[in-house]
């Protein structure tokens, strides 16, 4: 029994090594095929994953962009065209840009209304927008589609000069922390992870602004408190003086002011000073 089962053992390891010789021979014999087969599987693995992140796909409108994307808060590339009604025109632009005349029609281009989830615009914010992002090449996080047919999202770009090359800034803070805008809830936005960490920052920010006095957290000083209380108060008296004596003269009494009594009342002291 234990010899047969020795034996059976030793044929199966034989048998083994016959195979993988067998199988190794025949790679060896037909190694372009395998190289073929390899590339020809790789070129069709980059294909579907190509198609599926749409890595060539330029979209024009937000209803081009797939509903998967929104609903996975995908984040796309894009230029900033302008700033309009309290959002971002930006173009799209797809992760491998490649045109081939002739197969390709290129559509008319168009742009996304982009607009920063959570950030309520005040005054000086469009023109802050005008100078810093405006023309620049920015990333966007998309959150939902809003009730305005854009996109609310996280708008990150490059930040100005040398630091540019190594960190990027969130538009969203920046403008809340340059006291340009207010938190602001996103109506239509499910509280979530994504919801409560953006809220969370913007309300930091917004605090930096408020400590610091920048923007709509500015408070007057003390001077401009005084004139913007007091500062109408003397024409108003020069205004009520006129029209007592305009009221006088009308009447046809004469009209006596107070530092003319007290000229008079003075003079008289006088006089009788020198009598005595």
């Amino acid at each position: 029994m234990v010899e047969d089962r020795d034996a059976g053992a030793g044929r199966s390891v034989v048998d083994g090594t016959a195979y993988f010789n067998r199988t190794t021979h025949y790679l060896d014999e037909h190694v372009d095929v395998v190289r073929n087969v390899s590339t020809v599987l790789a070129i069709a693995g980059f294909a579907f994953a190509a198609r599926s992140i749409r890595m060539f796909s330029k979209f024009y409108t937000v209803a081009d962009i797939p509903r998967h994307f929104i609903h996975k808060n995908v984040r796309l590339q894009g230029k900033v065209v302008g700033v309009q009604d309290h959002h971002l025109k930006v173009e799209h632009i797809p992760i491998l840009h490649v045109r081939i005349p002739y197969l390709m029609q290129e559509r008319k281009s168009t742009t996304i209304g982009v607009y920063l989830a959570g950030v309520q615009f005040e005054e000086g914010a469009a023109q802050w927008l005008k100078e810093n992002v405006d023309s620049q090449a920015v990333f966007f996080k998309m959150l939902q589609v809003n009730s305005h047919e854009g996109l609310d999202c996280i708008v990150t770009v490059r930040r100005p000069g040398w630091r540019g090359l190594f960190s990027s800034m969130c538009v969203n803070e920046e403008l809340v922390r340059h006291g340009l805008g207010k938190v602001a809830p996103i109506e239509g936005m499910q509280v979530g992870t994504m919801y409560v960490k953006l809220t969370k920052r913007l309300l930091r920010a917004e605090l930096v602004a408020e400590r610091k006095r920048r923007g709509i957290w500015t408070e007057p000083t003390i001077l401009q408190r005084y004139k913007a209380k007091y500062g109408n108060v003397k024409e108003d008296v020069k205004m009520a003086a006129q029209r007592g004596k305009m009221a006088v003269v009308e009447s046809g009494r004469a009209v006596v002011s107070p530092v003319s009594s007290l000229k008079r009342l003075w003079n008289y002291v006088l006089k009788k000073f020198r009598r005595e």
